[in-house]
């Protein structure tokens, strides 16, 4: 289970993929950015950018229960999250951006899923995800009166893909204190206290 290191090396994981895997060949030298809604003001000439647009805690998982470490120890249940991004590729030709835009969804159909030993390798801590810990990759399309919304705010935006990321567990660091095992129960029944 994941720290709250999480959503910043699940982004990290997506720039990494992207920058290490695109066909240099028929692309050339491009950049792959993490994006905040500022830089769409001045975006890129040529590359990827990676822009989180949405977090959500996932509706089918909502009664977890507590997290247990080998040890024995318990924690405040994990929180499940779903990140949304928006993935966009620029460049100055039109053949071209439509081009890495097919690529790019391509791709991270392949991927399906994003495994601990690839959430891992892209962020300077090594242990922000468990061996057994993965991310499941969704195209998940905006609805169209939500792309029209965010077109609207992002006058620039050419052509993107959209996917979520889910159930991105956040783990707690609040342990639930126990006390020790019941052995005898005694009530009062009857007694008369002074």
């Amino acid at each position: 289970m994941a720290s709250y290191d999480a959503i910043g090396a699940v982004s990290m994981t997506l720039a990494g993929l992207i920058r290490d895997r695109y066909p240099r060949a028929e692309f050339g030298t491009a950049e792959v950015d993490l994006y905040q809604a500022a830089s769409f003001h001045h975006p890129m000439k040529n590359g990827f950018s990676i822009y989180l647009y949405r977090v959500a805690v996932n509706g089918t998982v909502r009664n977890m229960s507590c997290r247990t470490t080998p040890d024995g120890r318990r924690f405040r249940p994990s929180l499940p999250l779903d990140l949304y991004y928006l993935i966009t590729p620029w460049a100055e030709d039109t053949e071209r951006q439509l081009r890495m835009l097919g690529w790019v969804m391509r791709f991270l159909e392949d991927q399906g899923t994003l495994s601990a030993s690839h959430l891992n390798h892209y962020v300077a801590e090594t242990d922000i995800f468990t061996p057994n810990e993965s991310i499941d990759i969704v195209c998940d399309p905006l609805t169209l009166n939500d792309y029209l919304t965010l077109w609207d705010r992002l006058r620039t935006l050419p052509a993107s893909a959209s996917y979520a990321l889910r159930m991105v567990l956040v783990d707690s660091t609040l342990s639930v204190d126990e006390g020790p095992p019941v052995q005898t129960r005694t009530f009062g029944i009857g007694e008369v206290v002074s």
